[in-house]
């Protein structure tokens, strides 16, 4: 009996502390970076410390995790963290996820596509060289990250498709990159 209490105290503190450590990770602000069926799509942005001194800063957009189903932007809040303290412009992005919008893996690369090109058409008022633009993510955002830099089309309807949604370059964490039948994500690709 007290091996079992002395454990749910221990899951009872690991909760405790997880929980703290995400709070000391905030974004400065949140932008909207894109609108769409009524939904207001939004980067979680992380300023560098330096962020005056320094107007040619490589921005990175991190995707989370969740198998397209789900998930949030606060599981990059300390990347993002991490990113800005090492002079970088940190985004954690939004994307639409299956059990919310009833939508596929396809709009989810949409909207990850979306805000790589919002980044670089923004990238003055933010300071940032359009030509250094990082995508990263894990898991199925992994996924959609590197869909930006590697899967031509589905593109956003009505965007200015003049500036390009393809990143300079991908840091991605364990990302979904196998969707057959023997990988994962076949049966939400359906066949594509």
């Amino acid at each position: 009996m007290k091996k079992k209490q002395f454990f749910i105290l221990l899951i009872a503190f690991l909760s405790y502390q997880m929980s703290f450590s995400q709070k000391q990770f905030e974004p400065d602000t949140i932008v909207i970076f894109k609108k769409i069926d009524g939904i207001d799509l939004k980067l979680h942005v992380f300023y560098p410390k330096n962020k005056k001194e320094n107007t040619n800063k490589t921005a990175i957009v991190s995707f989370f995790g969740g198998g397209w189903m789900g998930g949030n932007p606060k599981q990059f809040y300390q990347q993002s963290s991490y990113y800005a303290s090492r002079g970088m412009l940190a985004f954690s992005a939004e994307y639409r996820v299956i059990k919310k919008y009833k939508i596929t893996p396809f709009e989810c690369v949409k909207d990850a596509k979306s805000a790589i090109r919002w980044v670089r058409e923004n990238a003055s008022e933010f300071g940032v060289d359009p030509t250094k633009i990082v995508a990263s993510g894990g898991s199925a955002g992994g996924h959609v990250a590197a869909c930006t830099g590697i899967i031509d089309g589905y593109e956003e309807m009505g965007e200015n498709l003049n500036v390009s949604s393809v990143p300079n370059a991908m840091v991605l964490f364990n990302p979904v990159m196998d969707t057959t039948k023997e990988g994962y994500g076949a049966d939400k690709l359906k066949g594509k």
